[in-house]
Formats: structure tokens, sequence, C-alpha cells
């Protein structure tokens, strides 16, 4: 009994072996068949279309949306504003006086018209209530901390006014650093020489200075009317005064905290000096004349341009010689040869008529 339990358990470890050994065989084989179906893939033909159409969708899917608010070059920036209060201008009241809009970096966050004698610009949650701008009042999703951080520390902030003659006038009142930013040349500017002088143009506490020099612009606006082509975008980009607070960044984009102030006296007054063209007329964006096509059906429609008439048109023929005209070439005389026709056609029936007796009278 003993023995044949033996017999039995040796061929059962027999058997187990072999299933081991077989599965070993398995995976082998398997691998063999990974690696041989790896390389009928890497045999396979390279589409450009499968490449070009995988990089199109991963495009697609990191593309994010281009905001209206956000820009990256200051005279786009400049031009964008100009041009919608150009667009609104009808609906601009006669007590505002400035516009104002408020910016985080290189994202805008609000914009207010100032009609209030005094505005203050200050650090409050107030948001616009016509008299004062609370920076902290209005919401900005992509605000960074650092952002956060300076716009808590811009304090009572700064007031600003405008005097009888068109200057705009600020004050700083906080104790943190506001800053007059100069972001156009050294000429084409409307900042007094005074804000202009100061060292990095920092602004002292209570001591107002004008942002906005309305003299140094009519000078600037003369100046540019004597040239032969004057530039007005130029001069509207001199209506634009921007200011930072807190911290002072060498790109006004990169500002966390700062502000433009868009003088409306001083646009109304390049208005009435030089108007804004609307359309720039030109030989190119004339618009093209159209009129009926000779050679098409009428009624169906088609229409095309004069040029398109040139160059579909036979070209003309050379003018006809009437070096022939003075000599007269008879014209046949049809009438003529009809009543001749008429008479033989008599003379034949007069042959052939058979002459009548006359009655003799008594």
């Amino acid at each position: 009994m003993a023995v044949y339990k033996r017999i039995i358990a040796a061929s059962s470890n027999s058997r187990s072996l072999m299933k081991r050994h077989y599965s070993v065989d398995d995976l082998r084989n398997n691998s063999k068949i990974n690696i041989a179906g790896q390389e009928s893939r890497s045999n396979e033909m390279i589409s450009r279309r499968k490449i070009l159409s995988r990089s199109r969708d991963d495009l697609n899917m990191d593309y994010v949306m281009e905001d209206e608010d956000i820009w990256y070059q200051m005279d786009k920036l400049y031009k964008d504003h100009m041009q919608e209060v150009l667009e609104k201008w009808t609906q601009i009241d006669d007590e505002i006086w400035a516009k104002v809009i408020c910016f985080e970096r290189n994202r805008r966050v609000a914009k207010a018209y100032a009609r209030a004698p005094v505005l203050t610009i200050n650090g409050s949650d107030d948001g616009f209530n016509g008299y004062r701008i609370g920076l902290l009042g209005f919401d900005n999703p992509m605000r960074d901390s650092k952002t956060d951080e300076v716009k808590r520390n811009v304090g009572h902030g700064v007031k600003i006014k405008m005097d009888d003659a068109g200057n705009i006038l600020i004050k700083r009142i906080s104790k943190a650093n506001v800053y007059v930013k100069n972001t156009l040349g050294p000429d084409d500017n409307s900042i007094s020489v005074d804000a202009l002088k100061l060292p990095n143009g920092a602004l002292e506490v209570d001591k107002p200075v004008k942002l906005f020099d309305i003299k140094k612009f009519q000078h600037n606006v003369s100046r540019e009317l004597k040239r032969s082509y004057p530039d007005r975008r130029k001069l509207e980009f001199q209506c634009i005064s921007a200011v930072a607070f807190v911290k002072n960044e060498a790109e006004v984009l990169d500002c966390p905290c700062w502000v433009i102030i868009i003088n409306i006296v001083a646009m109304d007054m390049l208005k009435s000096k030089l108007p804004p063209v609307q359309q720039k007329l030109s030989l190119i964006s004339k618009p093209k004349v159209t009129e009926e096509d000779p050679y098409s059906v009428p009624g169906s429609g088609s229409t095309c341009s004069s040029r398109d008439l040139r160059m579909d048109r036979p070209p003309k023929l050379p003018p006809r010689d009437t070096s022939m005209s003075r000599y007269q070439i008879p014209k046949p005389d049809y009438e003529e040869k009809q009543q001749q026709q008429q008479q033989q056609l008599h003379s034949d029936e007069d042959k052939y008529r058979i002459p009548q007796i006359g009655r003799a009278h008594v």
C-alpha cells in the first residue's frame, strides 16, 4: 500500500510539473505572439492624415478661447478703448469728463464714466457708486495671490478731478505708492512736466500734480496738424493717462493693479480739430459699379463689373475706312427692272389678243 501511495504521489508531482512547464511555454508563446503583433503594427504604412488629425485633436483640447478683456499690446489696448468711446459718443452726456478702466495685469476688470467733480480710487470693496471706485469690489477669476495682496495694500488710493481748463489733477492720499506711467514717447504725451520729473513717476503724498496737461496737448495737436499727413491715432493715445498702484513694473501690462483715465474733454477738442475718418476711400476699396451683362440671358440676374465686361467682350474692330466715301457707288434700281418686266408681259399679251370687229354706224 505504501509503495502504491508513493507511485501515485510521484505521478501527481510529475503531472504538476508538466502543467507548470506547459504554462511557462504558453507564456513564452504569448510573448512571441505579442512581439510579432507589435512588429506587424510597426510594419504598417504611416498615414500623415492620422498624425495630423491626432495633432489637431490635441490642439483643440488644449485650445483656450480668446478673452475679449485681455490684451497683450498697449497699442491694441489703447486703440480698442478709444474705439469704444467713439462708438458711444452720441450717448455720452455733457457732464461726463472722463472714462476710467481698471486692470489687473493685462486683464480688464471694470470700467466706469466719471461724472462727479472729484472721483476717488481706493482699495475698498465698494465697486463703483458714482463718487468712488473700490478696486476690491470687482471679481476676477484669474486673479493670482500677488495681485490680491497688492490690491489689499492700495489703501485710500488717490483723488482725481478736472479743473475748468480741462486739466486732470491727481493727488495721492494713500501711504502706498502710486505711479504715473508714461506709455508713449518723451515728446508724444500730455503728462505735465512736473509729473515727468518725479523719480519713477512716484507721486508724493497730499501733493496734487497735473496728470493731464491740456496746454501741452493743444501744442501737440497744433504741431501735428502742420504736418502733411497728421497722425490722429497718435493724438488719440495722448488723451489716455495710466496710473499704477503699490507696485511698479517696467511693462504696464505686468502691473498687478493699474487704471487708465481717458480725457473726454480732450477727445472732444481733438474731434473738432481733426474729425475721425470712418472709412478711407481708395482706388482699391471703391465699390465696384455693377451693370448688366449684355451676354447674359435677360432676367437671369447675372451682373458683372465694368472690368469684367472689358475682359469678356470681344476686342473692338478698327475704325472703318471712309476714304471711299467720296466716290458715289451706284445703287441697283430694282423698280426699273420690275417696270421692264411688266411692259414685256403686256406686249406678249397683245400678240395673242383677238382683235374685236366694230359695229357700223347707220
